[in-house]
């Protein structure tokens, strides 16, 4: 079981991006023409699952689709790597090429006939602090004197920088441009998104939910276990002027969160975060992917906790 909740960052990317329709904005954004214009994107499908590092998992996310292409050939898989760091990687090439292979033995796994390797398209987003000053080529790792020698690999990533950007700059549908709003709070200062994110989720709060995910709930919570005390504070004063409408049962919501505050990184906490994002509509199977606890082991936890009242 893992000792402690991997960062939220992870759950709400998946829970965002695996409403389809959002996925299929945001990648139709990103990605080349050419790719977009060769895939049936009526057919995109969520594969459940993560090859990230399980050691970078606070700093890492990743979600993997399946789609068809127009000329009925072999699917592709889009993958897409979240970096949520605040400076660039010159490594993070190496780490997404096994991460492409981990995807590859999957598939052979699931298909062991297989004569051909199936496409990947892999996309790194990143939203640090410094704007990304890598090649996105693999084989600019080498020593330029041997990259073009036999045996070097050919590999290269597409890649969306959003670290220059400011948060009215924010496209896309609405849950997605939250999520991008909100992996951007680390690196910008704090009224600006959260102005924007006030907005945003009182317009959420007034559309009929959708997949069974409360996303305002989730929301909050990823905001107020991401941000400091001060900030988030700050944020329900921002919520109380700019979104009136999302009601007194959310800032309640949000003062009960707040009032916990003290107990992170103890086993409670844990389980708090859990209970917070099954309250949100969160499935089992998001939640351990990104907390690396399911749902036999939630109850081990709620024992100890009991255990640790009497």
């Amino acid at each position: 079981m893992a000792d402690e909740i991997h960062h939220p960052h992870d759950l709400m990317v998946r829970a965002v991006l695996s409403d389809l329709a959002e996925a299929t904005s945001f990648l139709q954004r990103h990605l080349p023409q050419e790719v977009i214009q060769a895939l049936n994107w009526s057919t995109l499908k969520l594969v459940e699952g993560s090859f990230v590092d399980e050691d970078l998992r606070r700093s890492e996310a990743d979600v993997l689709y399946e789609v068809e292409r127009v000329s009925g050939e072999d699917s592709v898989w889009l993958y897409l790597l979240l970096e949520h760091q605040s400076t660039p990687d010159r490594w993070m090439r190496f780490r997404l090429l096994k991460y492409c292979c981990r995807i590859w033995d999957f598939s052979f796994r699931e298909h062991p006939e297989q004569r051909e390797l199936r496409a990947i398209v892999p996309l790194v987003f990143y939203q640090g602090a410094r704007s990304w000053s890598y090649a996105t080529e693999f084989a600019d790792l080498f020593a330029e004197s041997v990259r073009d020698w036999p045996g070097i690999p050919r590999f290269s990533h597409e890649l969306i920088d959003q670290s220059g950007m400011q948060p009215e700059e924010v496209q896309g549908e609405l849950k997605a441009q939250m999520m991008q709003l909100l992996l951007m709070a680390a690196y910008h200062p704090a009224l600006a998104w959260m102005k924007q994110v006030a907005r945003l989720l009182e317009t959420l709060s007034t559309l009929p939910p959708r997949g069974g995910i409360d996303y305002v709930r989730l929301f909050v919570l990823y905001i107020l276990e991401t941000q400091e005390p001060e900030a988030a504070e700050s944020f329900r004063e921002v919520l109380r002027r700019h979104a009136p409408a999302v009601g007194d049962d959310l800032m309640t919501y949000a003062q009960e969160l707040l009032a916990q505050g003290e107990e992170r990184g103890e086993v409670r906490t844990q389980v708090r975060i859990i209970e917070g994002f099954l309250r949100a509509g969160a499935t089992w199977a998001m939640i351990e992917e990104a907390t690396g606890v399911n749902e036999s082991q939630f109850q081990a936890l709620k024992q100890q906790v009991e255990a640790m009242n009497e």
